[in-house]
């Protein structure tokens, strides 16, 4: 189906589609946009609040692992320890007791101030070099003398950054706790006097002591809380059950149903995640989400019917008044509507009945007038039976001269003749080019006679423009003023041409003289319309110019150049007007 264009559309659409443009749309989009822009705030300050929470784990954490670094960097400060280490029982036999003082101290001295003071420790072991046996400590004292650690990477690790402390994540410690998850904080003892490996000490603490740490932690149900050593292995989790098991196996990094943030420790090189599920952290904003749009649903049926409602209280009279006026459109002036209302649509109903009312006083005024009119009209038929009794008498003096002979008075009552038959049959306001030029001819061979042939008339009508339209008695005025003012001097020959042709404004009436020519002031005087020089029927100069332009325009009109002593030119310039209907012309030009 065409789509109909919104301008072709009736006005109670309009209306209605405007109120759904201006009002419902609007509502939409601040709706929408206010949504979205609030789940976006809350989403950034979850996000922030949530950072802040893995930074201060972070934190707590790397608390807790210097206090344990710090406690495998005890052996270098206690000597004894050191020369307990540094004997070589391979090389000397020591004597039994000897042995037995040095394990004593190293479990009971050396290890109880450590426990003492640190009770999240699980287990200390020493793989001292110059012995097979490891000094150890612990809550559980059974030994395992068929492990050994050396072949561990977590071991491995430790032993390869001699010197410095290593953290080491959940791991099954099988020497001591009888294979209990712990992690460890390990170190190689190195003698500070001359640098030779003394033995590899290891702090084991219990994987419960970071549930310990964040045991008052509950980021709620939407959210979950995880430490990852370097290996992806959980280290704590909010959920348990998850402890031990692998970041991969629990969560994909990319899934779009959760947010993920994590830091990372510097000291430990564990994450620290928290992973917030997005469906359980906006439940209470969705359901907002649904409330406000059953209200923004609610508002726009309102809106529709408030719209609805006030769309056809404002084109109902409007159609009203439509009605009205195609009634008028077929002719029907008898009409009326009545609106009890004051706004605008009511004053239009008033107004549009002033306008039928005024406009059946004209309808009664123009019949008037035309009664008048065509009175006028035939008391102005009557008023031509004097031209033409004139017209005819001159027609039977004219055969009786000839018959006589006299030609001078044949050629007078001629032209005669001829202004009487132009003036009596064309009563309309344009006439051919070629009727014109004959009126023309006629009159200024009228005047050649009066003047005794003192100049000479040349006529030139290019066959194009003779059938052309154009004003009666546009050239006389200017023929008359050249003959009876520009020509002075009974003595000097004078010369008149008029000359029509096209132009390229349309057709161009040239009418050049050699007469005495004008003055600036006179031309001014000519063109004054309170001192324009009247000629016959009371014709001026200026009224052949007002005429011109009151009918084509300002473009076309008259133009004078002329010089004291040199002569005149006038050009009259009017659109092309092309003759519909046969010349009635019967006279030519000659």
């Amino acid at each position: 189906m065409r789509l109909i264009r919104f301008k072709d559309r009736s006005m109670n659409q309009k209306l209605f589609l405007t109120y759904v443009f201006l009002i419902i749309i609007p509502l939409i989009l601040i709706g929408s946009i206010s949504y979205y822009y609030s789940i976006s705030f809350l989403e950034g300050r979850i996000v922030h609040s949530f950072k802040e929470l893995n930074r201060q784990m972070t934190t707590s954490t790397d608390a807790f692992l210097k206090n344990m670094l710090r406690v495998s960097e005890t052996p270098f400060y206690d000597q004894e320890l050191l020369n307990i280490l540094s004997k070589d029982y391979g090389t000397y036999e020591y004597p039994i007791y000897e042995k037995s003082s040095d394990y004593k101290y190293i479990n009971d001295e050396f290890f109880r101030k450590i426990f003492l003071f640190n009770n999240d420790i699980d287990s200390l072991v020493i793989y001292a070099d110059n012995n097979e046996v490891a000094y150890r400590k612990g809550y559980q004292v059974i030994y395992n003398y068929d492990y050994q650690p050396f072949d561990e990477p977590w071991f491995r690790q430790i032993e390869a950054k001699r010197g410095q402390p290593v953290v080491v994540g959940l791991h099954p410690e099988k020497q001591v706790s009888m294979g209990s998850s712990v992690m460890s904080v390990g170190q190689v003892i190195v003698d500070p006097a001359t640098n030779q490996k003394l033995g590899t000490f290891i702090v084991n603490f219990r994987d419960g002591t970071l549930r310990k740490l964040y045991q008052g932690l509950n980021p709620g149900p939407e959210a979950e809380q995880m430490i990852v050593d370097e290996n992806n292995k959980i280290l704590f989790s909010t959920v348990s059950r998850a402890i031990g098991l692998n970041l991969k196996d629990q969560v994909r990094q990319d899934d779009p149903e959760y947010y993920i943030v994590h830091n990372t420790s510097a000291i430990s090189g564990w994450k620290f995640y928290s992973i917030i599920h997005k469906q359980a952290m906006f439940h209470e904003v969705y359901q907002i989400r649904n409330f406000i749009a059953i209200i923004v649903g609610i508002t726009i049926i309102t809106a529709f019917c408030v719209a609805l409602l006030v769309s056809r209280g404002i084109t109902n009279p409007i159609k009203q008044l439509s009605r009205m006026m195609r009634r008028v459109e077929i002719g029907d002036f008898n009409v009326n509507i009545n609106m009890n209302r004051q706004d605008e649509i009511g004053r239009l109903g008033y107004a549009f009945n002033a306008m039928t009312k005024e406009i059946q006083q004209l309808i009664a005024r123009i019949k008037e007038e035309e009664h008048q009119k065509r009175s006028a009209e035939l008391n102005a038929l009557q008023a031509q039976i004097n031209p033409h009794f004139l017209y005819n008498t001159l027609s039977v003096v004219r055969w009786m001269s000839q018959a006589q002979m006299a030609d001078n008075i044949t050629e007078t009552l001629d032209s005669l003749i001829g202004l009487l038959a132009f003036s009596a049959r064309n009563t309309k306001e344009f006439v051919s080019i070629e009727e014109e030029m004959a009126f023309i001819q006629n009159y200024v061979t009228l005047l050649e006679l009066r003047y005794y042939n003192t100049f000479e008339a040349t006529y030139h009508v290019e066959a194009e423009v003779r059938h052309y339209q154009t004003l009666k008695f546009i050239v006389q005025p200017f023929v008359e003023n050249a003959i009876f003012h520009g020509f002075a001097d009974e003595k000097h020959t004078y010369r008149l041409s008029i000359d029509v042709r096209r132009h390229e404004k349309g057709v161009r009436f040239m009418i050049k003289d050699n007469g005495i020519g004008m003055s600036q002031e006179q031309i001014e005087r000519l063109l004054d319309k309170s001192k324009g020089q009247q000629g016959m029927n009371s014709i001026g100069v200026r009224n052949v110019s007002e005429r011109i332009q009151l009918h084509f325009g300002p473009q076309y009109g008259v133009q004078i150049h002329t010089l004291s002593g040199e002569g005149t030119t006038i050009f009259i310039d009017i659109p092309v007007l092309i003759n519909t209907e046969e010349p009635s012309a019967k006279e030519g030009i000659r």
